[in-house]
């Protein structure tokens, strides 16, 4: 054990922007563990009654007019209680159109009305948690246990054994990938992408079909367009492979470093749930290094001659790949859950901020529960402490904020989709989209993306807040919820904890990995930001992006 200093407080008011901040005025002794425990539920609660006792007296607590009362202080420990219970067994991976996910849906609905929200059809409370859904159809499907994948050598003068990989340590079946019982050759196709226009064929002169192919995550440095894994999968389903697999190289690139995402599998989605998908695995890097080590290649000097525009086209290896599992796929339902809270404006055209954040994970897949704690458990749980911190003030914001719930992000953006073409209310009110995805482990800044706003609004938000070191500006990010809204026009922020998420898209993203201090960060920061959005003069109508915008400076 090591014995950390806390410090009480007492909340002071302070002119800036009528914030109250925190004043230390004593010390006190506090255990904490000197390590992250990964022990059951009891170590957990141990861990909650320590930063309740400590985060209590500490929490920043933030009144956005005049002297702060105290239920409108953030209040770490019920964040940290939400995102235990959303990753808990309960719920079960909270996977879009599955029992887990509407149990999970249920929970917000409740959530919002017991704070006395309002739903986007009702004007007066809504009484009923249905009142606040927003829903669509959607497939559900789920790889079920035990998933199998193995390798055989051929055509070597020495004799290698199987390689049989495990399932989560070694790989990880994409989850919308159909029953497969699969044995056929491998073919080695770079970075997997065909784009005449730009002189990049990685198929070139080469049948794949019937065969597995096999293609490096990501895209070289030298190839400009963003390129998705379902894009990838599109290919290799064009050209009649009959499975793929996709890895990490070991040559990672700066996103890769960035996110400390590493060579590890991760859970993912590959097709569009239009098309028709093929079955597909996601192998461990370095397990792929060793692969191809036991067949006399280097999967580095593979990897670096692409990079560099060496003239390497597809490669068929002495390999033949067994890829075996049973999915199964279920109609099941799309839910987005919507909480409104109204403005001083009730004439019906007021200006609005949407505060969403995507609650849906991966289910349970391959027998591995992925319980979702720090994506999004945590964004799911800052938005809902939002909700109650704003509902209990005295007097109403200027503005209208609607908080989102979104389902099916995971999936490809479906719930912020299905909100961006069905918009509860105009998108031409909506002032800015904020969204919240994993802020519950990294570094201790955040990690901030801006489009149609001046950055200078977020660094002055930061600067009230008394975080102007910890949070870091950017323009345009790809991925996320706030994608279609930025398609539509809206402004984004969008708010990620920066640093390492060594446990992204992973069995081990837990609640004990959670990080406290990181959700105050996040807390502090989000109701600055909101305070200042609905009180900064905003154009009519929705700029166009700059390409300051896009950059990511």
């Amino acid at each position: 054990m090591l014995v950390h200093v806390a410090r009480g407080v007492d909340l002071v008011s302070v002119s800036l922007r009528e914030f109250a901040y925190p004043r230390i005025i004593r010390p006190k002794v506090l255990l904490f563990p000197a390590h992250k425990s990964r022990a059951g539920t009891s170590r957990i609660s141990l861990a909650l009654f320590l930063i309740g006792l400590c985060l209590t007296s500490t929490s920043f607590g933030q009144a956005l007019q005049g002297t702060p009362h105290r239920e409108e202080f953030f209040q770490i420990p019920r964040i940290m209680e939400d995102i235990l219970t959303l990753s808990s067994p309960q719920f079960q991976g909270r996977q879009a159109g599955t029992p887990g996910g509407e149990q999970a849906a249920n929970f917000v609905a409740q959530r919002f009305h017991a704070l006395g929200l309002h739903s986007p059809s009702a004007t007066d409370k809504g009484e009923n948690p249905n009142q606040w859904k927003q829903q669509s159809s959607v497939t559900a499907t789920q790889v079920l246990g035990p998933a199998h994948l193995a390798f055989f050598p051929i055509g070597l003068s020495t004799m290698h054994s199987p390689l049989l990989a495990i399932p989560g340590k070694d790989f990880l079946p994409i989850f919308d990938s159909p029953s497969v019982n699969l044995t056929a050759p491998v073919i080695f196709v770079g970075y997997g992408i065909v784009d005449p226009a730009r002189g990049v064929h990685d198929y070139q002169g080469v049948d794949v079909r019937n065969r597995v192919v096999m293609a490096l995550r990501g895209k070289p440095p030298t190839y400009g367009p963003w390129i998705t894994q379902e894009e990838k999968t599109q290919t290799a389903r064009d050209h009649g492979a009959a499975g793929f697999i996709t890895l990490t190289g070991p040559i990672l690139n700066r996103y890769e470093s960035r996110k400390g995402l590493g060579q590890t599998p991760m859970a993912i989605y590959a097709a569009d749930p239009e098309d028709r998908p093929i079955p597909g695995v996601w192998l461990d890097g370095k397990l792929g290094e060793d692969l191809f080590q036991s067949i006399g290649l280097s999967l580095q000097r593979m990897q670096m001659a692409r990079n560099e525009q060496q003239a390497t086209g597809p490669q068929t290896l002495p390999l033949i790949a067994h890829l075996q599992w049973t999915s199964q796929s279920v109609p099941g339902t799309l839910t987005n859950v919507l909480g409104v809270l109204p403005g001083q404006d009730t004439g019906g055209q007021d200006a609005l901020i949407i505060v969403g954040a995507h609650r849906d994970h991966f289910g349970e897949q391959a027998g591995l529960p992925f319980p979702g704690a720090d994506d999004n458990a945590s964004g799911t749980a800052v938005m809902l402490e939002l909700a109650r911190v704003l509902s209990q003030r005295h007097s109403p914001l200027k503005h209208t904020i609607v908080f989102a719930s979104f389902d099916g992000e995971e999936q490809g953006l479906l719930g912020s989709t299905l909100y961006v073409n069905n918009p509860a209310f105009p998108l031409e009110r909506t002032r800015a989209m904020i969204n919240l995805d994993h802020v519950g482990v990294g570094n201790g800044k955040l990690t901030v993306g801006v489009t149609r706003l001046k950055k200078a609004v977020i660094q002055q938000a930061a600067k009230d807040a008394g975080l102007a070191k910890q949070v870091e500006v950017f323009g345009y990010f790809p991925g996320g919820d706030h994608v279609p809204f930025f398609e539509a026009g809206v402004p984004t922020i969008t708010i990620v904890s920066s640093g390492v998420h060594p446990h992204f898209h992973q069995p081990s993203d837990t609640s004990n990995t959670i990080q406290p201090e990181i959700l105050e960060t996040t807390s502090r920061f989000l109701l600055s930001l909101i305070s200042l959005v609905a009180d900064h003069p905003q154009p009519a109508g929705h700029p166009e992006p700059t390409a300051k915008d896009l950059s990511p400076g």
